[in-house]
Protein backbone atom coordinates (compact mmCIF):
# COMPACT_ATOMS: atom_id res chain seq x y z
CA UNK A 1 0.00 0.00 0.00
CA UNK A 2 2.65 2.38 0.01
CA UNK A 3 3.29 4.95 -2.82
CA UNK A 4 6.38 4.33 -3.74
CA UNK A 5 8.18 6.65 -6.18
CA UNK A 6 8.45 5.20 -10.29
CA UNK A 7 10.81 2.60 -10.39
CA UNK A 8 11.28 1.75 -6.80
CA UNK A 9 10.69 -1.95 -5.62
CA UNK A 10 11.06 -2.91 -2.31
CA UNK A 11 13.13 -6.13 -2.06
CA UNK A 12 13.25 -7.85 1.45
CA UNK A 13 12.37 -6.52 4.64
CA UNK A 14 14.61 -7.57 8.06
CA UNK A 15 12.69 -7.95 11.28
CA UNK A 16 15.37 -9.27 14.27
CA UNK A 17 17.25 -12.20 12.68
CA UNK A 18 14.62 -13.04 9.95
CA UNK A 19 14.82 -11.96 6.37
CA UNK A 20 11.59 -11.69 4.64
CA UNK A 21 11.15 -11.39 1.06
CA UNK A 22 9.11 -8.81 -0.06
CA UNK A 23 5.21 -9.71 -1.19
CA UNK A 24 1.76 -8.69 -1.08
CA UNK A 25 1.22 -10.10 2.28
CA UNK A 26 4.27 -8.65 4.16
CA UNK A 27 3.75 -5.89 6.49
CA UNK A 28 6.04 -3.31 7.58
CA UNK A 29 6.36 -3.03 11.19
CA UNK A 30 8.73 -0.95 14.04
CA UNK A 31 12.31 -1.49 13.88
CA UNK A 32 12.12 -3.16 10.51
CA UNK A 33 14.82 -2.30 8.02
CA UNK A 34 13.49 -1.86 4.45
CA UNK A 35 15.88 -3.27 1.51
CA UNK A 36 15.17 -1.13 -1.42
CA UNK A 37 15.73 -0.76 -4.85
CA UNK A 38 16.23 2.08 -7.18
CA UNK A 39 16.20 2.37 -10.85
CA UNK A 40 17.41 5.84 -10.79
CA UNK A 41 19.33 7.56 -7.84
CA UNK A 42 17.49 10.58 -8.27
CA UNK A 43 14.54 9.11 -6.57
CA UNK A 44 16.43 8.49 -3.28
CA UNK A 45 14.99 11.75 -1.29
CA UNK A 46 11.84 11.07 -2.67
CA UNK A 47 11.97 7.94 -1.36
CA UNK A 48 13.52 8.78 2.15
CA UNK A 49 10.74 11.03 2.72
CA UNK A 50 8.13 8.12 2.86
CA UNK A 51 9.76 7.00 5.99
CA UNK A 52 10.47 10.09 7.65
CA UNK A 53 8.52 10.31 10.99
CA UNK A 54 7.09 13.74 11.15
CA UNK A 55 6.64 16.28 14.19
CA UNK A 56 3.14 15.19 14.84
CA UNK A 57 4.39 11.36 15.46
CA UNK A 58 5.46 12.40 19.06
Amino acid sequence: EIDLPEGTTIGAVVRGEKVLIAHDHVVIEPDDHVILFLIDKRRTRDVEKLFQVGFTFF
